[in-house]
């Protein structure tokens, strides 16, 4: 039996991954063979019966689960940043997709970093109990090695998203509207959404109304708070707090996402896919997965405003999808 430990993810791109991830190994002829362990806050994807478990989302339980199965499985993959709280004697993959709890370490004095850094001490603490770690992208690779945790023998790229998932169902880009811009993302502080409205708002002091379609939630009263006072001012700002991507992405010509730091960049590859041509930061993780059409200074609301002035004053390319779906071999990976 081969264990996927996806305990402690249920919302954002890691939930989108594992439902995904979910769906290929049910897929596969080995598929009675696998066993989730899942969040309770997660929802359970259609296809899993009795093959699953759901406990507490609390390190105890976790330990609790392991101390009590740990003879029964072949194969344990974790999905969730932290190796097992206990030593196995079966081969054992950690994926790795939080940058920022790579970062903790040399970030440890910032108060900001400081939960980020006690999670990445249980990394630590138990990275004796993985064999290997798997990450997305050759910039996740560089961060990972940086932290010492294992070396690049013992250290796996393999990147996977939903290929085809926003492909072929969209307006055209000549049928939308000439001078909106849409970025999908809730108002983490990586997502730098300040630096984005001082862009437009920098735009609309220099005459320019273009549009803003944005996912901005009450987890960040500030940034809600602003939105109505640009409004008052007559700048285009929309907001959608939650929506399905697809009604941004298939309706917009243009993605801008100011994000200064990304795991793998999944909202840049399915913008991609819908059509949309993409103004993205002049960053590593960008690079990693595609070509943009556009690039700014994500910290210089100047060159934001800049970028999409060009954007609508002249033709720009379409961007490439630069990364592979490689989820085929990651599932080979777990099941042999």
């Amino acid at each position: 039996m081969i264990l996927i430990d996806a305990l402690f993810i249920n919302k954002g791109g890691g939930a989108v991954l594992l439902q995904y991830l979910i769906e290929k190994i049910l897929a596969h002829p080995r598929k009675d063979d696998f066993f989730f362990l899942l969040d309770p806050r997660f929802d359970k994807p259609k296809g899993l019966n009795s093959n699953f478990v759901v406990i507490p989302n609390k390190l105890k339980d976790r330990i609790e689960f392991y101390k009590k199965h740990k003879n029964n499985y072949t194969k344990v993959f974790c999905f969730a940043n932290t190796p097992p709280p206990v030593k196995l004697r079966v081969p054992v993959y950690t994926y790795s997709h939080n940058q920022k709890l790579l970062e903790a370490p040399k970030q440890k004095f910032k108060r900001s970093y400081w939960r980020l850094y006690l999670k990445y001490l249980f990394i630590k603490l138990y990275n004796r109990n993985t064999d290997y770690y798997i990450v997305q992208t050759p910039h996740m690779m560089h961060e990972l090695l940086a932290t010492g945790l294992k070396d690049a023998a013992h250290c796996l790229s393999i990147p996977f998203y939903d290929t085809g998932k926003y492909a072929g169902q969209h307006t055209p880009f000549d049928q939308r509207p000439t001078d909106d811009f849409a970025f999908v993302s809730t108002p983490s502080p990586q997502k730098n959404y300040p630096t984005l409205l001082d862009a437009w708002e920098h735009l609309h002091s220099l005459g320019h109304t273009p549009g803003l379609h944005i996912t901005i939630d009450e987890t960040a009263p500030g940034l809600l708070a602003r939105l109505e006072i640009m409004k008052s001012k007559g700048i285009k700002v929309y907001n959608y707090s939650y929506i399905d991507p697809r009604e941004l992405y298939f309706k917009y010509r243009y993605l801008v996402c100011p994000s200064v730091m990304e795991s793998f960049g999944l909202p840049l590859i399915e913008s991609v896919e819908s059509g949309m041509k993409v103004l993205a930061p002049d960053l590593p993780y960008v690079y990693d997965v595609i070509k943009p059409s556009l690039t700014f200074d994500p910290w210089n609301k100047a060159s934001i405003a800049d970028a999409v002035l060009t954007a609508l004053g002249k033709e720009i390319p379409f961007p490439e999808i630069v990364t592979r779906n490689e989820v085929d071999k990651l599932v080979e990976l777990l099941a042999h």
